[in-house]
């Protein structure tokens, strides 16, 4: 699908995003093993197409979220308050958020301008 629709965007939200360094080894692993048999089309390794078109959401209190930045970068990772469910920090969670250890620009770019680049808005 993303092979043949490179504009299309894909949004991973609601599930945190500590899971995309492990998953994105995985299936870079396998198109490595068997993508001349299972996935001929393809032309980049999965993980370069999850950089290129996907986000991911991070969970105001998800200090994993670094190895996350160290493995596919800060473009892809957009802010999640997790409300109205019960566990969501709201109405904290901003601040909560501010508390994690990573960059003032990977903060900025996480709560406004990869938001912004995936509905296609100017930052």
């Amino acid at each position: 699908m993303l092979e043949r629709h490179p504009r299309l965007r894909v949004a991973f939200l609601e599930g945190n995003c500590s899971w995309v360094p492990f998953l994105l080894w995985r299936m870079d692993e396998h198109a490595e093993w068997l993508g001349d048999v299972y996935a001929k089309e393809l032309t980049m390794a999965p993980s370069a197409y999850f950089k290129r078109q996907c986000f991911v959401s991070v969970e105001c209190d998800e200090e994993p979220v670094r190895h996350v930045i160290d493995a596919i970068g800060d473009d892809r990772i957009v802010f999640s308050t997790d409300f109205p469910h019960g566990d969501s920090k709201f109405p904290r969670a901003v601040e909560s958020f501010l508390q994690l250890p990573i960059s003032e620009q990977s903060k900025r770019k996480i709560l406004w301008d990869n938001c912004a680049a995936y509905y296609g808005l100017s930052a």
